[in-house]
């Protein structure tokens, strides 16, 4: 992947909570913190490969939200995200002109099916068996999960803003939309399930992307949303910070996981999302703790293996305890909900409890093409 440069992605510009409007928020970490981890970050992961080739970092150590700015957490609702951040073309264009080498999509591929397979399997039980399923995924990337749903004799669809990723998927014969699902020429009510699973976290506007799910699904739809668990990121930084004896183990949980250094521009939490999706007329039916699909590679060093599967099994086993909430222990969050019937008249756009100057900014997010 061909990573943008600070300059290609300036300006940044402040934004408010997306979920409450609040413009109270406490620094979880420091640009200098996020600098310092994109560093302990890429010393990680080329301990653990063989070889150290620049891709070799892709999607590991270099991401396309890999600049340093600030991880703050909303006082009022505790929703964590990047203040500042790019503005709204610059996020856009960063994906669209993402690059990665032949190799690295392949790789990415292989490990992707494995994965989706699984995800495509508990995916059945939600989905009709009276029809032929129709599914869309967005930010299907290189159509992992794509291939798995064909496999199930689904009848699928991605969509993804990338170029190369795009022309990677049609090149398997795997159906792609280049670009965003409002523009997407998808008849309404006629979807049942729009899955999300690695991409919701970067969308700077969502609003847009969950109107448009509500429009294609049909009554009583599927919307899957998987995303980055903001709240262990928060403890995972406490116990780093604070010179505890469980670093080591807290620095391998969010570096195996994708979640050190944070390249995202959300970190949401259960409570955080079903505000957000809630208030486009979709309710929670079901939470799968998980982690991050495997980065262990045929590059990757023997033990640095063992090390990925111990640290992800020991996440998976403290998130199953059922004597408490363990689900927020979880590296990563996969949330089923259900298009309900209206949208509640209890929903109330964030825009309305800004201050003026807010209210214009928030405006402006209304109309990216996201």
């Amino acid at each position: 992947m061909t990573s943008e440069s600070p300059s290609q992605v300036r300006p940044f510009i402040d934004v408010p909570c997306l979920i409450c409007g609040g413009e109270q928020l406490d620094i979880v970490a420091s640009a200098a913190d996020i600098e310092a981890q994109l560093r302990d970050l890429e010393i990680f992961h080329r301990r653990r490969r063989i070889g150290s080739r620049p891709a070799d970092l892709a999607d590991r150590a270099d991401f396309t939200q890999g600049y340093p700015t600030h991880v703050v957490e909303c006082r009022i609702c505790g929703f964590i995200f990047r203040n500042p951040r790019p503005v709204m073309l610059a996020v856009t264009s960063a994906y669209i002109r993402d690059r990665y080498s032949e190799s690295h999509l392949r790789s990415e591929f292989e490990l992707q099916r494995k994965w989706a397979e699984k995800k495509s399997l508990l995916l059945t039980n939600w989905l009709p068996v009276d029809r032929t399923p129709v599914v869309i995924e967005v930010g299907s990337f290189v159509g992992g999960f794509l291939a798995a749903g064909q496999r199930r004799g689904w009848t699928m669809l991605g969509v993804d803003p990338g170029k190369q990723v795009t022309e990677f998927c049609r090149a398997r014969r795997l159906p792609v939309y280049c670009g965003t699902l409002g523009d997407a020429s998808i008849a309404g009510g006629s979807v049942d399930a729009v899955v999300i699973w690695n991409t919701f976290d970067q969308l700077p506007n969502p609003d847009t992307t969950l109107a448009a799910a509500r429009r294609i699904l049909r009554q009583a739809g599927l919307l899957v949303v998987r995303v980055p668990n903001g709240v262990l990121y928060r403890k995972g930084v406490e116990i780093i910070t604070g010179q505890s004896v469980l670093h080591d183990m807290a620095t391998m949980v969010l570096a195996w996981n994708n979640l050190l250094a944070f390249p995202y521009l959300h970190g949401y939490s259960i409570s955080t999302l079903d505000q957000l999706v809630g208030r486009h007329g979709f309710r929670r039916r079901r939470v799968y703790p998980d982690t991050l699909l495997p980065l262990a590679d045929q590059d990757t060093k023997t033990w640095a293996r063992w090390e990925e599967s111990f640290v992800k099994w020991v996440c998976r086993a403290l998130a199953a305890q059922p004597l408490w909430d363990t689900r927020q222990l979880a590296p990563w969050l996969d949330l089923y909900y259900e298009r309900s019937e209206e949208i509640p008249n209890t929903a109330i756009t964030v825009s309305r409890r800004l201050r003026p100057s807010a209210r214009s900014h928030w405006e402006q997010l209304e109309t990216s093409p996201f």
